[in-house]
């Protein structure tokens, strides 16, 4: 019985006392402790996986990670070309924006960039940004995390692990 629960989890990769949510084509793992909503805040967001409701506690803020998509119309366009518009797009509507960084990852078998920026939305809380990036099928996927910037350390390995889960199945 353990051989085969050990062989299950290696096979679809589901990390012990994870939930999965599929849709449209894709997947992603998160803690049990993490809430699951399709509310959508924009008309792009697919879904949002909310922190542990005692993570706003102290800053009034819940950390988060959410799914926009983008259906490119049949415009041909490099990962590197759309990743350098939206940052440039965050700096232009966010004054405040920083970039820290970008790099090339490797997300389940495809190209992907990943970024750092931070930025103050004028509350005086200063937010600070992970996100993945990545194109498929003519669809770009943009995964972020999203927390105060005097919790993101404590939060983001947590984050790193359920956006490193996140699949395009084909």
């Amino acid at each position: 019985m353990l051989s085969a629960l050990l062989f299950s989890l290696i096979l679809f990769g589901q990390k012990e006392g994870w939930k999965t949510y599929e849709k449209d084509g894709y997947s992603v793992q998160y803690p049990k402790n993490w809430e699951y909503s399709d509310q959508k805040p924009q008309p792009m967001v697919q879904f949002v996986l909310m922190s542990e409701e005692d993570s706003q506690e102290e800053d009034n803020f819940r950390e988060n990670i959410n799914l926009s998509t983008e259906f490119l119309q049949g415009r041909e366009i490099s990962l590197d070309a759309y990743v350098e518009i939206a940052l440039d797009q965050v700096e232009k509507q966010i004054p405040s924006a920083k970039i820290l960084s970008t790099e090339d990852i490797l997300l389940n078998g495809m190209k992907a960039k990943s970024s750092i920026w931070i930025a103050d939305f004028g509350s005086g809380v200063m937010l600070k940004f992970k996100q993945y990036i990545l194109i498929s099928d003519g669809t770009a996927y943009i995964l972020t995390f999203t927390s105060t910037e005097a919790e993101f350390d404590e939060y983001v390995n947590q984050a790193t692990d359920i956006l490193d889960t996140f699949k395009i199945n084909s």
